[in-house]
């Protein structure tokens, strides 16, 4: 078998495998039991395999290397993999899964992270067919903070698609698999190398073309890859999401632009708009950071009774309120008219109850009598109890 066994103990008995969650071409994911604290954790063990690209093999719980002159590529991987667990042990964010621990045994690496009891946006796309606008802005609202705190960190996640987003049974969402994720240096030079994860349709042209360029070409690549390639492929997602189909292709939006997405009549003309801002072929004219994306845009959730007027977003410890957009557009042009309306409309009822006060203790006190001074206060009270 390819995969560790239910029972095996990993780190002297700390773990016990309980079963495999799911496998890819650099890696295995475990169900694993915390022994000391009976809890779940997940646990990603370093496992190159897959058609194509195998370099690995099991020999009971040991992975080896099948052929020797791969050896040198396998440690290389093991190095990035390591790194990938201190990046994600580096970032803290409710949406992000934390690492807790990385370790070498059997002949490979693993780390151990927190268990999300859920499913993957692909699958629960596959199962229910296109989602609501509703709840897709949802989890939108709740990645972008989480994506954002990432960014901060200087890291790019490069691979976001429905498969690498977890919601849970309380419909949290996460943003999982870092493993095609890139740091930046305070040197602007890339920690690892640019083997980059291609998925058609939600890789951003600045990646897909880099597929075809020579190696030296690669040194370059740190000029074109930024927040904005994440935030292609998060709209990619998003559209994917919202219509169950492939996200246009480069050369469609090329040559169709807007034509190039179809959208069902369900899908807001405001969210419309956001996802083929996000989608610009052009990285220079997409949103250029998170930030820029809610305050500009905005990712509004659909009205509320506790979420009236504004969204909310929080992120590195602070909550930010990004007004929800009119329908005419971004920038609410209303806002500010019905901020004067109910100010005159204020002055108008103040005006109102000062003649009406005045009218009766003229009338009916035989104008404004300083003799009576404790009459008067307790009419004024009379007529503001009524």
């Amino acid at each position: 078998m390819q995969h560790l066994q239910p029972n095996t103990n990993l780190q002297g008995g700390k773990y016990r495998i309980e079963r495999r969650l799911g496998q890819g071409g650099f890696g295995i994911t475990y169900l694993a039991i915390q022994v000391s604290l009976n809890r779940y954790v997940a646990i990603k063990e370093l496992f190159i395999g897959g058609s194509g690209q195998a370099i690995n093999d099991r020999r009971g719980n040991q992975v080896v290397v099948t052929n020797s002159a791969n050896q040198a590529s396998f440690m290389q991987q093991k190095e990035k993999f390591k790194k990938e667990a201190l990046r994600l042990a580096n970032l803290n964010h409710p949406n992000l899964v934390k690492v807790h621990e990385f370790f070498e045994e059997n002949g490979t690496a693993y780390y151990v992270m927190d268990y999300i009891d859920g499913e993957s946006l692909r699958t629960k796309l596959n199962r229910e067919g296109a989602l609501q606008e509703s709840l897709v802005l949802k989890y939108m609202q709740q990645l972008l903070p989480a994506l954002d705190a990432a960014h901060r960190q200087k890291i790019w996640h490069l691979d976001i698609k429905p498969e690498n987003i977890m919601v849970d049974r309380y419909g949290h969402a996460y943003l999982i698999d870092f493993g095609a994720s890139k740091h930046i240096e305070p040197n602007s030079t890339l920690t690892t190398s640019l083997a980059l994860a291609y998925t058609p349709g939600f890789c951003p042209p600045e990646l897909s073309d880099l597929s075809n360029e020579s190696p030296e070409y690669y040194l370059q690549a740190i000029k074109d890859i930024g927040p904005w390639t994440d935030i292609y492929a998060l709209g990619a997602t998003m559209y994917n999401l919202l219509t169950d189909s492939i996200p246009p292709s480069k050369r469609r939006l090329e040559k169709e632009c807007r034509n190039a997405f179809m959208f069902p009549s369900n899908v807001s003309p405001s969210t419309q708009d956001l996802i083929v801002w996000m989608m610009k072929v052009n990285s220079n004219e997409r949103p250029r950071n998170v930030s820029v994306l809610l305050s500009r845009r905005g990712i509004n959730e659909k009205t509320t009774d506790s979420n009236r007027n504004a969204d909310r977003y929080v992120g590195s410890g602070e909550e930010t309120i990004v007004e929800n957009p009119s329908s005419q557009g971004y920038e609410s042009a209303n806002k500010e008219n019905d901020d004067s309306s109910s100010f005159w409309n204020y002055v108008i009822g103040v005006l109102i109850i000062v003649v009406l006060i005045a009218g009766y203790i003229y009338y009916n006190k035989g104008g404004f009598q300083t003799s009576k001074p404790q009459v008067e206060k307790a009419s004024y009270q009379d007529y503001f109890d009524k």
